[in-house]
């Protein structure tokens, strides 16, 4: 497993977009055995994603990070955990552990994919607007 923490020096950035790079930690068997920083490119979301794939980060661990950078990065497999604030070795191995307190997985909240019931509910929605303006005429 590689964890990546969007870090100023070795400080959790506040916003993963704007850090000056990226802590990479390697995790072999729950124990970190490897540490490298790899500098903030500045890419878009779904280029950063690819970027990390790469790499082979499975995890970014942050301050803040806009949501379609978060939603690219959980769409390529990568989890992403924001509100984070530390050392970032500190929050790896809290990661690591499942122990980070104040921290929240984004990747379950960023579903982008619509079902087939809010197409057919914003088509009903539709069709009754129309008949509302008609109405009103």
């Amino acid at each position: 497993m590689r964890i990546a923490v969007a870090s100023e020096g070795l400080e959790v950035s506040p916003h993963a977009g704007h850090c000056s790079g990226f802590m990479c930690y390697t995790v072999i068997r729950g124990v970190i055995t490897e540490c490298q920083n790899l500098p903030n490119p500045g890419l878009p979301g779904p280029a950063l994603a690819e970027m990390f794939q790469e790499v082979g980060v499975d995890a970014l661990v942050c301050g803040g990070i806009e949501m379609d950078m978060a939603n690219a990065l959980c769409h390529a497999g990568i989890d992403v955990v924001a509100g984070t604030a530390g050392s970032t070795r500190a929050v790896a191995e809290a990661y690591v552990n499942h122990t980070l307190i104040g921290a929240e997985e984004l990747c379950h909240l960023l579903d982008e994919t619509p079902d087939a019931g809010d197409e057919e509910l914003e088509s009903a929605f539709g069709r009754i607007e129309k008949q509302l303006e008609a109405a009103a005429r």
